[in-house]
């Protein structure tokens, strides 16, 4: 039996290398494993390094995807996987030597289609920028309760970075290539919806690199915020509540201020600009309380600066929803 590894990949040349490594130094009894990575036909030296690995190793292939974009990648990997089973592996995300050997157990013991390990948030360098980005996507006020960031052991609503049955993926269709982003959110609902289970472990984890400088992390959080919506147009049941708490957390304020605005002109008092700015002081407030709950580094310097961070990432995740739901339109 063969279980195969589906990796996109796009100008990864700074992770390929430790991203590969970590799936040859898996320990596994109960297959054989293939590695596919589907890239996008890089500029960078992604190819040549994967090119390298392939010639050392034949359980590697390189498959192009000339459409570059995750779900093509994803779908190329599903047609040319020879795998019964299928693992779904990020290049920005180091895995433990156990990995595939306890999802693929854990997916056969509690009689799920799907199974991930644990996320652990990792900075991508040591530097004071990466080191408190790590802390905004590790926190749960930060990132939500249910991302698969801080998600519990247990049967679950999503698996990032999964060992799917891959016969399934391939009977509902594949990834649905709309969806540029939350294909995975999309797969992970019409899974559940065909009846089927998710399963996350803590008996393996994986290291997911965010992003390592704050214009990377707003961006980041505009670009998901708009993709929820996209989303939402192509499947309801694939966003939850959580998801837009941000959207109606920009549209609170923006009325606030509208209506803060005209009232100060028209009845020349404050009520509304008082209420706005009470319920930014409150954010900061939770944001200080959250981010001493956070690990290593400066109390008093994560106390200062992450309030300030959260603040931003869940202004721009809000207001990339919002832009994309009045414009109904990417860009």
């Amino acid at each position: 039996m063969i279980l195969t590894i589906i990796c996109p990949t796009y100008n990864e040349e700074k992770f390929i290398e430790q991203t590969i490594q970590s799936f040859l130094n898996q320990q596994y009894h109960s297959f054989e494993l293939e590695i596919l990575i589907c890239d996008g036909m890089s500029t960078d030296k992604t190819r040549e390094i994967v090119t390298a690995f392939s010639k050392q190793d034949n359980r590697i292939r390189l498959i192009d995807n000339p459409k570059r974009k995750t779900p093509f990648a994803f779908n190329i990997g599903l047609k040319e996987a020879k795998g019964e089973y299928i693992a779904i592996l990020g290049a920005h995300t180091k895995y433990d030597s156990n990995y595939l050997q306890a999802c693929y157990d854990d997916l056969i013991k509690t009689n799920s289609i799907g199974c991930s390990g644990r996320v652990i948030t990792e900075a991508a360098n040591n530097s004071l920028e990466a080191k408190l980005c790590e802390s905004m996507m590790h926190s749960s006020f930060g990132v939500s309760s249910n991302s698969f960031r801080v998600m519990k052991e247990g049967y679950v609503h999503s698996v990032n970075f999964p060992v799917f049955k891959k016969q399934v993926l391939i009977d509902l269709g594949g990834y649905n290539e709309l969806l540029i982003r939350n294909q995975d959110n999309d797969m992970n609902q019409r899974l559940l919806d065909a009846g089927y289970q998710l399963y996350c472990t803590w008996k393996t984890k994986c290291y997911y690199r965010p992003p390592s400088t704050f214009k990377k992390l707003m961006k980041y959080a505009y670009t998901n915020g708009s993709w929820n919506a996209i989303s939402f147009f192509i499947n309801k049941k694939s966003m939850r509540l959580h998801h837009f708490i941000p959207f109606l957390f920009v549209t609170t304020l923006i009325v606030f201020l509208i209506v803060g605005i005209a009232e100060y002109f028209i009845n020349h008092t404050i009520y509304f600009l008082f209420a706005l700015a009470t319920i930014i002081a409150l954010h900061l407030l939770i944001g200080i309380i959250a981010s001493l709950a956070t690990k290593g580094g400066n109390p008093l310097v994560k106390a200062i600066l992450l309030p300030f961070i959260f603040l931003g990432f869940h202004f721009n995740y809000g207001w990339g929803t919002l832009k994309t739901f009045i414009t109904k339109s990417y860009k």
